[in-house]
């Protein structure tokens, strides 16, 4: 399938602002890649001889039939964030020629276990060998079965009404009904945040899946209590107030992107958060997490998620000729295309900035400037970066050109003495502990000395 952005469209993702035309250009993109990424897997597990490969094709036979008579239920396990990391891993260590026992959890036949996702999903009867993968049964975007003893695959039978798990002798039922939790069974749960007035969001959350982000060890052994549930959904419903209520722009892309919620494991007082181009439309962060931060994260890895998407669709990079460049957000050189994805996410949190800091009142008012001005700065030092380099596509330099003059029209905006004083003190000790750690850099157009100080 054909897709295209109008240039209207492309001129409003470079802005940070996307029009619904256009987010729902992206998901349609992403819906075709993970589509073509399965379709691959069957063609490289049969010219690899993979021992599965006529049940993978089965497998994917399935759903397309299932597609065809429940499209929805379908597209929902297709473009679930796991099937699009699972199946670029699988066409990875298929067509790397990696033996089949090289990479657990690599098993062609798992198509069959997104077969069986959308039978339940969908409620249509159907009957499903599914894989063992990891010591668990995965149906993405539903849930995981532990596989009892030894079992190589679990045979599904979903009759229209029940779901039974079928090992050997070892019968289990799927729970059907949206119970998240069964014996053997973890299910994905959902996260409900409604907005007084306003439409609500409802997001997946995903602790189960083995395939969920990119090192699945780093995104929680553990599922989540009901407990810490509960809290997050609390602080979900708070931020999405916030984001409809004074966010309407950011909050629409949001609705119209985001799926998926991974907890990250972090160290005890710190927080990370982050996307992954092969997981489109889920957002991982660490626990606890208050709303406010939670409503920004949200917005900076949106950012990410667009442009990972707009780059599966056009040619934004130049070829990588060695250079680096200073991102005022890293303790580390970058390359071109790091500049431009941190550029890009932070003109989305400038946005959000620019926005909240009249939201807010004492000490908190004074923090909200603050990251308007710091970020405001890092993002015009990205740019400055960006438009020197000499050999750039020319839709890059139209997308460049379209986040500098959103950050333009900002410039002139007044910041309270005390927070620009705090934002150039900030953005100065960090410009001069990458430089001692990092020294000149030859294959940069810029030395970091020679950038611009912070605007007054």
């Amino acid at each position: 399938m054909n897709h295209s952005f109008s240039g209207s469209d492309f001129d409003s993702l470079a802005s940070g602002m996307a029009t619904s035309g256009a987010i729902e250009s992206l998901g349609a993109i992403q819906h075709s890649r993970n589509l073509l990424l399965l379709c691959s897997v069957v063609d490289a597990a049969r010219r690899a001889g993979h021992p599965e490969a006529a049940a993978a094709r089965h497998g994917f036979e399935q759903l397309m039939e299932l597609k065809r008579r429940v499209p929805d239920a379908a597209a929902a396990v297709i473009g679930h964030p796991s099937t699009g990391g699972w199946g670029l891993h699988a066409l990875r260590v298929l067509q790397g020629g990696a033996s089949p026992g090289a990479s657990p959890g690599v098993r062609p036949a798992q198509l069959a276990g997104m077969a069986a996702a959308a039978a339940v999903r969908g409620r249509r009867p159907g009957t499903f060998t599914v894989p063992v993968s990891r010591g668990v049964v995965t149906l993405p975007s539903v849930g995981v079965l532990t596989a009892p003893g030894d079992a190589e695959t679990v045979r599904i039978v979903h009759d229209g009404r029940e779901v039974v798990a079928t090992a050997g002798r070892t019968s289990s039922p799927i729970p059907a009904d949206g119970t998240p939790d069964a014996p053997g069974w973890r299910g994905l749960r959902t996260l409900r945040a409604p907005s007084a007035g306003r439409a609500e969001i409802e997001l997946l959350l995903d602790d189960v899946d083995p395939f969920r982000f990119p090192d699945a060890s780093s995104a929680g052994a553990e599922r989540l209590s009901g407990t810490a549930v509960a809290e997050l959904e609390r602080t979900l419903g708070a931020s999405w107030a916030l984001l409809s209520r004074h966010h309407g722009s950011s909050a629409r892309e949001l609705s119209g992107m985001v799926s998926t919620l991974t907890p990250l494991r972090s160290s005890v007082g710190s927080f990370r958060s982050a996307t992954s181009r092969e997981h489109y439309g889920c957002v991982a962060f660490s626990l606890p997490v208050d709303p406010t931060q939670l409503a920004v994260t949200l917005v900076h890895e949106a950012q990410h998620g667009k442009l990972a998407a707009i780059m599966d669709a056009v040619r934004l990079l130049p070829g990588d000729d060695g250079r680096r460049y200073y991102a005022p957000w890293r303790p580390d050189p970058r390359p071109f295309s790091g500049l431009l994805h941190g550029t890009y996410a932070f003109l989305g949190v400038v946005r959000f900035w620019r926005r909240q800091r009249w939201l807010e009142a004492g000490e908190h008012a004074l923090a909200a400037h603050l990251e308007y001005a710091h970020w405001r700065e890092a993002v015009r030092l990205g740019l400055v970066q960006l438009c020197s380099h000499d050999r750039l596509p020319a839709l890059t330099v139209r997308f460049v050109q379209g986040m500098r003059r959103v950050l333009d029209q900002w410039g002139a905006e007044p910041v309270p003495g005390p927070a620009a004083a705090l934002a150039a003190e900030r953005f100065h000790a960090h410009r001069e502990r990458w430089i001692a750690a990092n020294g000149p850099l030859p294959g940069c157009l810029r030395t970091v000395r020679d950038l611009p100080d912070p605007v007054a």
